[in-house]
């Protein structure tokens, strides 16, 4: 009875993990959330503890069940990644599970210290680099624009001079034509302000028949 007190200490503490850093994700608005992240945490504990019941002390077994918890979360944090428009999306969010399950198996391991720990600087590096990447992102911003222009409009020219003299960085630069016009999809890098420069300096040119920004 003592034993099974001691494994329930270890579960509420797996759960109390997760639900700090899944309140961080669920304030973001991360399909992974509140109460994804303390199942993942609370799940990778179990399987910790019934590894180790199920090996017995002093067997080499007794983390063979821990030990697939690894790849098994590899799986569930690939699904939560994405390809939207060109960029990647939910690497933290896949980053974050592969986290919290750590957390989770420290805890059923009894490892209070390094859960505690772990549990601490996950949710610092969520809760305060989020706020250094939103001012990061006010300086560097990454943007798609789709522009049309005339048929014998030089289009990569156009707009790799145009964003040069804003100051953003042309990541890339695709083309299109069609029978009476060329089109040009372009992912430029910089602040907001260069980018609303960009954006009306394109405007401004009389061959831009059309322009949508992504």
């Amino acid at each position: 009875m003592e034993l099974f007190e001691h494994e329930v200490i270890r579960l509420i503490a797996a759960i109390a993990a997760g639900a700090l850093i899944g309140l961080e994700r669920e304030l973001a608005d991360k399909p992974a959330g509140f109460r994804t992240n303390i199942l993942i945490c609370l799940g990778a504990a179990v399987f910790t503890l019934v590894s180790l019941r199920m090996g017995g002390e002093g067997s080499a077994d007794r983390t063979r069940i821990a030990a697939q918890i690894v790849s098994g979360v590899g799986f569930l944090g690939a699904g939560a990644i994405i390809q939207l428009r060109g960029a990647v999306v939910g690497l933290t969010t896949a980053a974050t599970i592969w986290a919290v399950a750590s957390l989770g198996m420290a805890f059923g391991a009894g490892e209070f210290a390094l859960g505690a720990v772990g549990t601490l600087l996950t949710a610092g590096i969520l809760f305060g680099l989020g706020l250094i990447e939103g001012y990061i992102n006010q300086w560097r911003v990454v943007t798609i624009f789709e522009v049309e222009c005339d048929l014998q409009t030089d289009v990569g020219t156009l707009v790799r001079r145009l964003a040069q003299e804003a100051g953003l960085r042309c990541r890339s630069c695709s083309l299109s034509k069609t029978r009476d016009s060329v089109s040009g999809r372009v992912t430029v890098v910089g602040s907001a302000r260069q980018l609303k420069q960009f954006e009306t300096a394109l405007w401004q040119e009389p061959v831009v028949r059309a322009l949508r920004r992504m």
